[in-house]
């Protein structure tokens, strides 16, 4: 009897899922599926319909599990073939599909669609079975490479991993597929896998100056700054007026501190390309770094006049004119990249910091909170918001900041610092003592550390002059003379 209660009820919500379904309400189609898989989760209808509604929404991945699951539940159902074949057809995976479709045909299934299907198959076949002798000079057809690199514009870089591996089960020698295919790997963070599909790429065709540039991206990433100028070298040699690379260059050169020679890397890619919004901006931090502010701010208007949506290089220019002293223009240069990009965690803290020096503590304070909702684990903010509620007062509150800085980066040396003048101030000697020995274990030459453990020790010898506490003093002294680092 409870049996047939519950059936009525997954009949009467796959009855109301499909009709909303059929009248385009999809949460409510959703909604009714989605409560069907809860109490029986082989369901086949709501498995079918369920992959139906994703692949509509354009989430034909998404689908592939329900149509699976619904065709293992019952596998006499023709559209429930017929609809899981037509998905990996969207995916580009024919091989599969044709797999799918001889299965069917093998368990007698049949339907009106499956002869259009068959030959939807046989003309996708034709299209992508070559020759072998002819796969060193053939790519994927145009209309294919753009679906995805369409993919990877969008930002599914998944899905055009998917994608590209299946197609280069057809095009095993396209240097363009294992271009994508790096691009996509190194998007997803695999830098090991990128570098080996540039490599084949490569291998291909070497004189493929794209492929050149994107390793030495890779590698950049990998800190490996001089292989990477390598890269971006053979990229120019290859294309002479390749901005990008001389830019990517620029900014390798950069980051081994060789300010000079990065400056003619961005000169020679604006030179090339006088819109490149990029290059400017990078010109523009390397000029701050020399400490040519004047100059770096003109750099970053000139990114900005091209491209007045660039939230980097508004935040940039926050960061050149608080180096000013200019604290307004900067709080604004800081809205201007949160109006564009609201969730840019950098530009919060930035402008905590300037609101900080500002002395509007409280809004500072609001704008740490905010970068640290966008970002959980942004040690910065937590530790500039330490140093204000030590500012105001708010020892315990200070505490929990830097605890919580040293719980994600435990060798901040300046947080054992701080928390050791917090611990004096609340008269907790022992653990504040505990936290400037830290602090030398990590860098033993740090003067403020000694300076502040003397203070906390004289201080503390004036307020509290009784035995039992300057017996413990004269212990803690005795041990940090013998740890003393010599001149």
């Amino acid at each position: 009897m409870v049996y047939l209660e519950i059936e009525l009820t997954l009949d009467q919500a796959l009855k109301k899922g499909v009709e909303a379904h059929k009248a385009g309400q999809v949460t409510e189609a959703d909604r009714c599926y989605t409560a069907i898989l809860k109490a029986q989760p082989k369901h086949p209808d709501a498995n079918h319909n369920m992959g139906v509604l994703a692949v509509g929404l354009g989430k034909v991945q998404e689908a592939l599990p329900f149509f699976k699951t619904a065709l293992e539940t019952n596998p006499n159902i023709a559209q429930f073939w017929l609809s899981y074949i037509d998905a990996l057809i969207k995916l580009n995976r024919v091989a599969d599909a044709k797999a799918v479709f001889d299965q069917a045909k093998s368990k007698d299934v049949k339907g009106d669609g499956f002869e259009q299907i068959e030959k939807r198959l046989i003309e996708l076949k034709k299209g992508l079975e070559i020759n072998v002798e002819s796969y060193k000079s053939k790519e994927p057809p145009e209309d294919q490479l753009q679906n995805l690199i369409n993919l990877y514009t969008q930002g599914l870089f998944q899905k055009a991993l998917v994608q590209g591996l299946e197609l280069l089960k057809y095009f095993p020698n396209s240097f363009n597929l294992y271009n994508i295919i790096g691009a996509a790997n190194k998007d997803q963070g695999k830098l090991d896998e990128a570098i080996e599909a540039y490599n084949k790429a490569l291998l291909l065709k070497p004189d493929y100056a794209e492929a050149h540039n994107n390793m030495g991206i890779v590698l950049q990433d990998q800190g490996k700054l001089e292989k990477a100028i390598g890269a971006y070298k053979k990229a120019i040699a290859i294309g002479p007026d390749f901005a990008e690379a001389y830019n990517n260059m620029g900014t390798a050169l950069q980051d081994q501190g060789n300010l000079k020679e990065a400056m003619k890397s961005y000169n020679k890619a604006i030179s090339i390309k006088p819109d490149y919004a990029n290059a400017y901006n990078n010109m523009g931090t390397a000029l701050k770094e020399q400490g040519k502010l004047d100059k770096a701010i003109f750099s970053y208007s000139k990114a900005l006049v091209i491209k007045p949506n660039y939230a980097e290089a508004h935040n940039n220019m926050g960061i050149a004119l608080k180096k000013q002293g200019n604290l307004v223009e900067a709080v604004e240069a800081y809205s201007k990249a949160l109006f564009i990009k609201p969730y840019y965690s950098e530009a919060f803290n930035n402008m905590g910091v300037a609101l900080k020096n500002q002395g509007k503590l409280e809004e500072a304070i609001e704008a740490y909170k905010n970068a640290i909702s966008t970002k959980s684990d942004y040690t910065d903010a937590y530790y500039n918001m330490g140093i204000i509620f030590q500012d105001q007062g708010k020892l315990e509150e200070a505490i929990e900041a830097y605890k919580k800085v040293l719980s994600l980066k435990p060798n901040f040396v300046e947080v054992y610092n701080n928390m050791g003048v917090v611990l004096t101030d609340l008269g907790k000697l022992e653990e504040a003592m505990k936290a400037y020995n830290k602090a030398l274990v990590i860098k033993p030459n740090y003067a403020l550390v000694y300076n502040n453990m003397g203070v906390a020790l004289t201080n503390t010898i004036f307020k509290k002059p009784n035995r039992e506490l300057q017996n413990t003093i004269s212990s803690l002294l005795d041990k940090k003379l013998h740890a003393r680092p010599t001149d």
